[in-house]
């Protein structure tokens, strides 16, 4: 027992309605062709009359209006854009004290995570020295029982 695999086709998202029509156009060729006039006369839908319903509407509705006194000049000045002022900090002075303060914390991050590093890369290969040299009763994953 076959599955079609257009069933399971992710790149044609319309595959299983293609498949059901093909199968209802070979139907309808096997019909006779009075049959099948009377068949698709049957099958199409009145077209309904469209109902304007609130929610579709648009809400702006254009409406012309008489003007005696314009001259035919544009209709209304532009004016200058807004201008939006956002609060910014006031930066003051800083005095010595703070910025050698900063620089303290600075140079005490830096120097942390190379002592970091250091230590870590130090730990591997402490690690990889005994797997070497130390004879094991029960070796080290990775390490050879001598």
């Amino acid at each position: 027992m076959g599955i079609p695999s257009s069933r399971f086709d992710a790149t044609d998202p319309f595959a299983q309605a293609k498949l059901q029509m093909k199968q209802a156009e070979t139907v309808l060729r096997q019909l006779p062709p009075v049959q099948r006039e009377q068949l698709l006369a049957e099958l199409q839908p009145p077209i309904p009359v469209r109902q304007s319903s609130p929610a579709i509407e648009t809400a702006v509705t254009m409406v012309t209006v008489k003007v005696d006194e314009w001259d035919g000049g544009p209709a209304a000045r532009p004016t200058a854009p807004m201008m939006m002022r956002r609060p910014r900090r006031i930066v003051g002075t800083i005095p010595w004290q703070w910025r050698l303060i900063v620089a303290g914390i600075r140079l005490a991050r830096i120097v942390r995570k190379s002592a970091k590093q250091q230590m870590k890369q130090f730990n591997k290969l402490q690690r990889q020295m005994i797997r070497r040299v130390l004879p094991r009763h029960k070796a080290m994953r990775g390490a050879r029982v001598r």
